[in-house]
C-alpha cells in the first residue's frame, strides 16, 4: 500500500471504487494528472479513469448528460446549471488566474495602433468560445473595471469565436484586431514579444474580486457523492497529490508532457508556476471571491438569482487547501 493510501484513511480491503474523470487535452490539465496517470501517486481503493473531450464545447455538453462523475466547470457555470436542475457540488478548485499572470489578457500586435482596451472599442476580437470561463472573467474586468459593455452582442467589442490555432494567423493577416489566448498559449504564443498586451484581465480580476480568480472547478453530482462519498474523498486527496507532486517534481513531469503538445519543458513550467494556479484544493478566498463572481455575473444577466452562499455548492467534504 502506498504512503498516500496511508494518507487517505480509507479501508484498503474495501473493493476499489471508480470515479471518472472529463478533461481537455491541454498540457495544464494534463500535468495535474500526470502523476496519477503514471502510477506516482495511487490509492488501492479508487480508480480515477480520466478521459479527455475533444473541445470546451463538448466538454459543457458533456456536464449537462453528466456523461463523467467529475468534471471541470467555471465559476459562473456551476450556478447556471442549479438553476437548469442539476444538482452540482464543488469538490475542489483546479485552476486560479496568478494574479500577476497574463492567463485573462487581450493581445494586439506589437505594432497596433491600439495601446488600451478602451482603444478597442468596435474593433473585432477573437476568443475560442463566449462561454468559457477565461472570456467570461474578461468581460467581466472591461465592465467592472472600465465601464464598457462587453456584451457578446450589441456591446462595444465584435467577439468572434474561432479554434485558438487560427488567432495567429487572423492577427497577423488584419481579421482580427486583438485576442484572448487560453491557457497555455497565453504564455507560449506572446512570449517572445510577438503580440502586446492591453488587459491584463488576471490583476484586474484580483482587485475587483480581492484575491486571485478561480476560474475552473471540479464539480461532481450531488447525489452520487453523496452516495458514494469515500470514494469522492479518496479521488479529491489523489488528484490534490497529484498536483503536489507537479510541484515537487517539475523536471519530470514538464519533460513528459511537454513534447506531446510541441512545447518545451521550460514554457510548460513557467506557465504553470507564474500563469496559474492549479492546487486541486478550494484555498482561502475562494469562496468570497465566487460569491463576488457571481454577483457581477447576475449584474450582466447571466445569472437569474445569485446563491445565498458559496457554501450552497460547495460539497461538505471538499478538499481544502
Amino acid at each position: 500500500m502506498t504512503a498516500f493510501a496511508f494518507m487517505c484513511g480509507l479501508n484498503a480491503a474495501t473493493a476499489a471504487e471508480t470515479i471518472t474523470y472529463g478533461s481537455l487535452p491541454d498540457p495544464g490539465y494534463d500535468a495535474v494528472v500526470w502523476a496519477i496517470e503514471n502510477g506516482k501517486v495511487s490509492d488501492p481503493n479508487v480508480t480515477l479513469k480520466i478521459e479527455r473531450v475533444s473541445s470546451i464545447p463538448a466538454l459543457m455538453q458533456a456536464a449537462m448528460t453528466q456523461q463523467f462523475n467529475l468534471m471541470p466547470n467555471g465559476v459562473l457555470s456551476l450556478p447556471q446549471m442549479r438553476e437548469s436542475g442539476l444538482k452540482v457540488k464543488v469538490l475542489s478548485t483546479l485552476l486560479r488566474y496568478h494574479p500577476e499572470g497574463h492567463s485573462a489578457d487581450i493581445w494586439v500586435m506589437p505594432n497596433s495602433p491600439y495601446k488600451t482596451i478602451q482603444d478597442l472599442k468596435g474593433k473585432t476580437i477573437a476568443v475560442v468560445s463566449g462561454e468559457s470561463q477565461v472570456v467570461i472573467s474578461v468581460r467581466w474586468a472591461i465592465s467592472e473595471r472600465f465601464g464598457m459593455n462587453a456584451d457578446l452582442v450589441g456591446g462595444d467589442f465584435r467577439w468572434v469565436e474561432m479554434p485558438q490555432a487560427q488567432f495567429e494567423a487572423a492577427l497577423q493577416s488584419g481579421r482580427v484586431d486583438a485576442a484572448q489566448f487560453n491557457l497555455v498559449p497565453s504564455y507560449s504564443a506572446t512570449k517572445d514579444g510577438k503580440y502586446r498586451s492591453v488587459l491584463q484581465g488576471s490583476k484586474e480580476l484580483d482587485r475587483m474580486f480581492g484575491g486571485p480568480m478561480p476560474s475552473n472547478f471540479l464539480f461532481g453530482y450531488e447525489d452520487d457523492m453523496n452516495k458514494r462519498p469515500d470514494a469522492y474523498v479518496a479521488a479529491g486527496k489523489l488528484l490534490k497529490a497529484s498536483a503536489d507532486y507537479v510541484l515537487k517534481n517539475p523536471d519530470e513531469v514538464f519533460a513528459a508532457v511537454a513534447p506531446k503538445y510541441k512545447m518545451s519543458k521550460d514554457d510548460l513550467q513557467t506557465w504553470f508556476v507564474t500563469y496559474a494556479q492549479m492546487p486541486m484544493s478550494v484555498g482561502p478566498t475562494d469562496k468570497s471571491v465566487m460569491m463576488k463572481a457571481w454577483q457581477v455575473g447576475l449584474k450582466m444577466g447571466m445569472l437569474k438569482k445569485v446563491p445565498d452562499s458559496a457554501d450552497e455548492l460547495m460539497w461538505s467534504k471538499a478538499i481544502m487547501q
